[in-house]
């Protein structure tokens, strides 16, 4: 048999900013929900939601 190819996931380190940003309170406990539903912090679902709009609109803009 052949032996399945080895996959290599390389990562690159990228350097981060801290950013503080007031979220309405009902909106915490939203997010808060919505992340235990997927099991991830709300921290990722935060990223995840931003990840998303900003692809999108840099794919508008570069069209």
């Amino acid at each position: 048999m052949n032996k399945p190819e080895e996959l290599k996931l390389n990562l690159h380190p990228r350097t981060k900013e801290v950013v503080t940003i007031e979220i309405p309170k009902d909106t915490v406990e939203s997010l808060k929900k919505v992340a235990a539903s997927r099991d991830m912090s709300v921290e990722a679902l935060l990223k995840l939601y931003i990840g998303q709009e900003l692809r999108q609109d840099l794919a508008k803009i570069f069209v």
